[in-house]
């Protein structure tokens, strides 16, 4: 007597998790829903632009023109991401900051392309790609986050639904056989005013087969498509982050080409240590394949940060220790923490920038706020050192 089907047995579980996985989501964050961004106290705008609290609050009643926020409770002042923007131009218009200390790159300052890798599941790719294009877009660069994974995780967080839109332009559309798009046709904006977005969709995964068949056909040139495809929008941006699958394909083949840096994150266990010893061996052969292309390309950088990192368990802090040892400075120094914070947000498609600080324990907000931004000073330092600029962050 044979059984079901296992065709059979997975449609049935795929319908089932689908049609409960869209009520959820039309529960939490509804299809014609327009995701919007909290507010920043005086405190936290400050820090954003890198300005001393007081010296902020001057400006706010002694500069013309500076923004002045809203009052909440009538002696709290808060400010929106896009009154942070207007702040810092205000800043370099008066001369109060330098055109180096502006996070806009200069002339001659090349668009740093970064692309955040790993062939392992669960290291926290995406939760990386969001939380630290976002910082850097709340500090003032324009960022581009490209998604590259047919799961859309990065997509999805951003409140973007491929099923319910199956016309939107995404990240394949960039890059197909056939009449590819311009990019500033797929580029979204998205409720941070200064990071836009190349959503995905399942279709990326169609690009695997087209590059399969123009090696047969003798007529490839993946390697350089998207570097290509983005040329023409790179002058509007200081930060492209690409957002990759957990395999080695030719999407990520090409992001690479593109790229100026890598960042590999990595849990810290000795199973993810393992793959990341076989990762660095295939990452070579893979970078040899780019160099073929290429002869002059390179990167500014590659670093290996540390993810869930909990500083008080044993083997993780062990593991740690031996990843610096081995590799140096090869690993960032700061650890992205596993935090409910940043868990409990991601289940509503937020990140924790996104949330109300009251509606969280603020211990907790507070310890995922410093973990996300000493990760994201250390990315600063390596953009600002690949501009000329010594000056840190």
């Amino acid at each position: 007597m044979s059984g079901i089907r296992a065709s059979q047995r997975f449609d049935v579980m795929s319908k089932r998790l689908g049609s409960r996985l869209r009520e959820h989501a039309e529960e939490t964050f509804p299809p014609d829903a327009q995701k919007g961004l909290r507010r920043f106290a005086m405190r936290e705008a400050a820090e954003l632009i890198r300005l001393n609290q007081n010296t902020f609050r001057h400006h706010v009643s002694n500069l013309d023109g500076f923004p002045q926020g809203t009052l909440e409770g009538g002696n709290r002042r808060s400010f929106s991401a896009e009154e942070l923007v207007e702040a810092q131009r205000m800043l370099l218009e008066t001369g109060r900051i330098k055109p180096e200390e502006h996070p806009h790159r200069q002339p001659g300052e090349p668009c740093q392309v970064l692309t955040i890798f790993n062939l392992k599941g669960g290291s926290a790719k995406t939760s990386s790609v969001a939380h630290i294009g976002q910082l850097l877009g709340l500090r003032g660069y324009r960022v581009l986050l490209i998604d590259l994974d047919s799961q859309a995780s990065l997509t999805n967080l951003f409140g973007v639904t491929p099923e319910l839109d199956p016309d939107m332009p995404t990240s394949y559309d960039l890059v197909r056989a056939e009449n590819p798009l311009p990019a500033s046709d797929v580029i979204r904006k998205t409720n941070f005013p200064t990071v836009d977005l190349i959503p995905a969709s399942m279709d990326i995964m169609e690009y695997e087969f087209e590059v399969a068949l123009s090696f047969r056909q003798g007529t490839t040139t993946f390697h350089s498509q998207i570097r290509d495809a983005l040329e023409p929008v790179l002058d509007q941006y200081d930060v492209v982050i690409f957002d990759t699958p957990p395999q080695l394909n030719f999407s990520v083949i090409s992001a690479l080409f593109a790229s100026t840096g890598v960042l590999i994150p990595l849990n810290a266990s000795m199973l993810d240590v393992m793959s990341l010893a076989s990762f660095l061996g295939m990452a070579s052969n893979l970078m040899g394949v780019v160099e073929s292309h290429a002869p002059a390309h390179g990167l500014q950088f590659v670093r290996v940060l540390i993810t869930r990192y909990e500083h008080t368990d044993s083997p993780q802090v062990q593991i740690s220790s031996l990843l610096r040892t081995v590799l140096g400075e090869a690993v960032l120094p700061a650890e992205f923490l596993k935090s409910t914070a940043i868990g409990d947000a991601a289940n509503t498609q937020q990140s924790v920038f996104e949330v109300e600080p009251r509606d969280v324990n603020r211990r907790t907000y507070e310890r995922a706020i410093d973990s996300v931004s000493r990760v994201t000073d250390e990315i600063e330092r390596e953009i600002r050192k690949a501009w000329g600029r010594t000056d840190g962050t």
